[in-house]
């Protein structure tokens, strides 16, 4: 039995954009029990709130905590920037299911794949689920299944055969009806990944429907983010959607190599203008964090890791060259997240790398360091235009998300990305210093996201809800994670309960381990 606990004196931002509201929220049983003012004779225990906004617990509808979860349950990253909730599962990226050998899985979902003593130990999604289950940890989480990881399981079941497609199409309708029905919020794909990159429009349309006929989410990361392909990447998308009559979710929308801001208008033009149910999601930082395969050419990078492999080690100038002319980025802009057979690389930009080796081109170097580590190098690729990313934080379709990851504050198996640990903070310093209100801005953190998912009892602080609750000063709340130093710990974070248990007290986690996997109820 959890203590009953008052929060007194604080002002309500309720998620749902109404007008701040002094009053108290009562907590009990890991419910709301009550807002407005009560004696403190009524609680347990009693933290004092004034000068503080005690709002529902952040939602975050993009992250990679999969795996991450296992190794570090205190999920400090997230619950200390006020994160109480996680989505995983995205970008076609799950680990589950798992029809033959689980290294071929985690081939696959390399991008989350970060802490290798993580130990895989299911194979359908149920099992991973309950494995999520029988770990204690600091947040809710509510996955996603990734196509991904469908896909390998219906090539697993079926086999390559061309001939055998319409079987190996309905072997992936099944899987996905098998997830959806263990629980799982939606279907992620991922399209600049392997398997997703090669897969058809039709496909994923069939895919599509089965998730519009189970009413869930349909999360996308798309073919493109880059000014020459992200309208087609949109159309794409809105096609998909409006085909299938899936709720549509872009995930991490944003432009890059985007010079005047041109392609970013037509893509929030598109959204805006769709026939369909479309929202999307977004960070506030201007680099993004990915694999370095990810800069190769689509029909490299496509394919399977072990023929990439192969044509890597067969002609390693021809690869070097394909990389330079395709990733459209500077190697200045380029900076070695993880490279584990080379840690002295790590934090180290790809010129800065190359000045120090014997190497002639940034391209031979790159080729280097994925043939060194299989593949599994991480890189850190700034290419956002600051305009552009607050605009799009700021559009009313848009909600907040971290595209990040479940992390301890000594994590070291990578250079992470400061939004696992920034996002949340950094948002809401950025958009109200745009003018946006703090109503406004905890609605994007909360409500918002809840209500996209289909939660009815998170996401609001109302009478009867889950005790998912954040307080924080607005007037200093603020993001200290940099690219260097990428898990500081932000400012202005106060308190922070799930499901009625405190796990973050004056800023400091507070050991508890009270989250729940959350399952989307079937009929």
């Amino acid at each position: 039995m959890t203590p009953v606990t008052l929060l007194r004196g604080g002002q309500v931002a309720d998620g749902t954009g109404a007008a701040l509201l002094d009053a108290d929220v009562l907590i009990a049983d890991g419910k709301i029990a009550g807002i407005g003012h009560f004696p403190e004779s009524d609680a347990d225990v009693v933290v004092d709130c004034a000068g503080l906004i005690v709002a529902p617990g952040f939602i975050d509808i993009h992250t990679h905590s999969d795996l991450t979860r296992f190794a570090y349950p205190e999920c400090e990253s997230r619950v200390l920037q006020g994160i109480t909730t996680e989505v995983i599962g995205n970008c076609g990226l799950s680990p589950a299911p798992i029809r033959g050998n689980a290294d071929d899985v985690r081939a696959i979902i390399g991008p989350v794949d970060i802490v290798a003593a993580v130990e895989v130990n299911w194979n359908s999604v149920s099992e991973y689920f309950a494995a999520l289950d029988a770990t204690p940890a600091a947040t809710n989480v509510a996955p996603l299944v990734g196509h991904g990881s469908i896909v390998l399981a219906a090539q697993t079941r079926v086999g390559l055969d061309p001939h055998h497609d319409d079987d190996r199409r309905a072997t992936m309708v099944a899987e996905l009806q098998e997830a959806l029905a263990a629980g799982a919020w939606g279907l992620s794909l991922g399209l600049m990944y392997s398997p997703g990159e090669l897969s058809p429009v039709d496909e994923l349309t069939e895919l599509a429907r089965s998730v519009a006929q189970h009413s869930a989410l349909l999360s996308m990361h798309m073919r493109a983010y880059d000014g020459a392909g992200l309208a087609d990447a949109v159309t794409e998308a809105l096609q998909i959607a409006e085909t299938s009559g899936a709720r549509l979710q872009i995930s991490h929308f944003r432009s890059i190599r985007d010079d005047d801001g041109s392609a970013l208008n037509a893509a929030i033009a598109l959204v805006e203008n769709a026939n369909g149910d479309v929202q999307a999601d977004a960070y506030p930082y201007l680099a993004g964090h990915t694999t370095m395969l990810q800069l190769l050419p689509t029909e490299l990078r496509a394919l399977p890791v072990a023929e990439i492999a192969q044509r890597i080690a067969d002609a390693p100038a021809a690869v070097a060259e394909m990389l330079e002319s395709a990733a459209g980025f500077p190697p200045e802009a380029i900076t070695v997240a993880k490279a584990s057979a080379n840690p002295l690389a790590v934090s180290k930009t790809l010129a800065e790398l190359v000045a120090e080796s014997a190497h002639e081109s940034w391209g031979s170097l790159a080729v280097e360091l994925l043939s060194a580590n299989d593949l599994n190098v991480d890189v850190i690729i700034v290419g956002t235009r600051p305009v552009d990313a607050l605009r799009v934080l700021q559009h009313p379709l848009v909600s907040v998300a971290s595209d990040g990851l479940a992390l301890s504050l000594t994590h070291d198996a990578n250079l992470p990305h400061p939004r696992s640990i920034g996002t949340f903070p950094r948002s809401f310093d950025e958009l109200s210093r745009a003018g946006m209100t703090t109503v406004e801005i905890v609605h994007k953190m909360t409500a918002k996201p809840a209500a996209r998912l289909g939660f009815t009892d998170r996401g609001v602080l109302t009478v009867g809800a889950c005790a998912d609750v954040t307080v924080f000063d607005a007037s200093t709340v603020a993001d200290r994670a940099t690219y260097a130093a990428p898990l500081e710990t932000p400012q202005g974070i106060a308190h922070v309960f799930v499901n009625g248990v405190r796990v973050v007290r004056d800023g400091r986690h507070t050991h508890e381990l009270p989250g729940h996997v959350l399952r989307r109820r079937t009929a």
